[in-house]
């Protein structure tokens, strides 16, 4: 009997010493995150995509002042926004229409920097582009992947800024570039992140 109430007390003792310490000691688990689902459908995704894919290998040729880079990646971006799939934004009415005009002005800078033959045109026109995808990205919240809004304080000149989108952090400037005729590529990396457009998670705004 005696034996049987020692057993008894080294259970009690044990389940005590887990409940009480063991597991108090265990850190408590992260709440599961939820995983972010797209306003838009994959087709209308991927659509975005390939304007933002190919605007950003034309970015890149400005950057080595590189004409016929530039001019073949202003068709694919040329291309890119025919067939971007705006009707499906004719679910919201408001939208849709607000979309219209940067899509519109897109399409025509695009055509810009593609028939001038003129570099410091081509550049004019890309702020111009990037300020209409800047306002298209903006108007349906894209929400794949975030989107950096940058600006060289002296793009044609002191005291003359111009914007540009990147899918990066990092400041490459393709209006001063590596090849400036004034400054070389000592201008490179002049510039700052004005705004991240980031819909990516749920109830996200674009932040300044």
């Amino acid at each position: 009997m005696k034996k049987l109430l020692i057993v008894i007390a080294v259970i009690i003792a044990a389940f005590v010493v887990y409940k009480f310490v063991i597991k108090k000691d265990k850190p408590p688990r992260e709440k599961p995150v939820p995983i972010s689902v797209s306003k838009h459908s994959d087709v209308f995704n991927h659509s975005m995509e390939a304007v933002l894919a190919s605007y950003y290998v034309m970015a890149d040729g400005f950057v080595n002042w590189d004409t016929v880079a530039v001019g073949k990646a202003a068709r694919t971006v040329q291309t890119a926004l025919a067939d971007f799939k705006a009707e499906e934004l004719k679910q919201d009415s408001a939208i849709y229409q607000t979309a219209q005009y940067p899509l519109e002005m897109a399409k025509t800078n695009t055509g810009v920097i593609i028939n001038t033959a003129d570099w410091t045109e081509k550049r004019h026109a890309l702020n111009d582009l990037s300020d209409a995808l800047r306002m298209l990205l903006l108007t349906v919240k894209y929400d794949q992947a975030p989107v950096y809004w940058q600006e060289c304080p002296m793009a044609f000149g002191e005291g003359q800024p111009a914007n540009w989108l990147s899918g990066k952090n990092e400041v490459i400037n393709p209006y001063l570039g590596n090849k400036d005729p004034k400054h070389g590529k000592t201008m490179l990396n002049c510039g700052e992140n004005k705004m991240v457009i980031d819909f990516t998670a749920p109830d996200s705004l674009q932040k300044k």
